[in-house]
């Protein structure tokens, strides 16, 4: 299995963080805000603020097993949040 990491850039308009070979099954990815950063709220391409399947709190960390076709996006309430991201079985 190959490893790979992104630094994202979320806007306040939904911003997919898994890349396109993303979603293949078995495929973890784990999204990562750095301390005393914003909240990323995330979701399907829908998401929003209000709207979010997950809050993900400055200094905190989220770890999902894909599906084939499943693709992660986020939301910030206001101006942008880099978050880290790292890909296992990319």
């Amino acid at each position: 299995m190959a490893v790979s990491h992104a630094r994202v850039s979320v806007g306040t308009t939904a911003t997919k963080l898994t890349s396109d070979a993303d979603g293949r099954d078995g495929q973890t990815i784990s999204i990562q805000v750095p301390s005393a950063g914003a909240t990323v709220y995330l979701g399907g391409a829908g998401v929003t603020t209000t709207s979010y399947g997950y809050e993900l709190l400055g200094g905190t960390s989220f770890s999902v097993e894909l599906q084939q076709g499943e693709q992660v996006f986020g939301v910030v309430a206001s101006s942008t949040q880099t978050v880290n991201v790292f890909r296992q079985g990319a």
